[in-house]
């Protein structure tokens, strides 16, 4: 389940967190990390994670089940999904989906962001 506490312009971001993916009985389908996307249409990165109008926002597959989203545009609205990735690159289905509205204004809303790496991170911290 993708959650999100949201409260290219580095006022806003979106704290996305979601569940681990159910350990399988074969080792090699057991997810080895979850990709990202968003679109700002809704339903069409939970139809096609990898459709045309949807951005995978995390180049190295994420391993924890947090991260931030810190290039969010003013005034846009962000549907997000997760899926999990397996050894072989298989995806899983999509998560659910979630709406997050960035507001328009470059005012922050000053709650503290929690520790969890950007999802736009090159490498997984070791």
């Amino acid at each position: 389940m993708l959650q999100s506490s949201a409260p290219k312009t580095g006022h806003h971001k979106v704290i996305l967190t979601w569940n681990a993916s159910a350990p399988s009985a074969l080792a090699q389908d057991n997810p080895v990390g979850y990709c990202l996307y968003r679109s700002p249409t809704k339903g069409a990165a939970l139809k096609n994670a990898t459709c045309s109008n949807c951005e995978q926002i995390n180049l190295v597959p994420v391993v924890g089940t947090a991260c931030v989203d810190d290039l969010v545009q003013d005034g846009m609205t962000y549907f997000y999904v997760a899926t999990a990735i397996n050894l072989g690159k298989a995806r899983s289905v999509s998560s659910n989906e979630i709406l997050v509205p960035i507001p328009a204004s470059p005012k922050s809303s000053g709650a503290p962001v929690p520790n969890y790496p950007l999802c736009r991170a090159s490498a997984s911290p070791r």
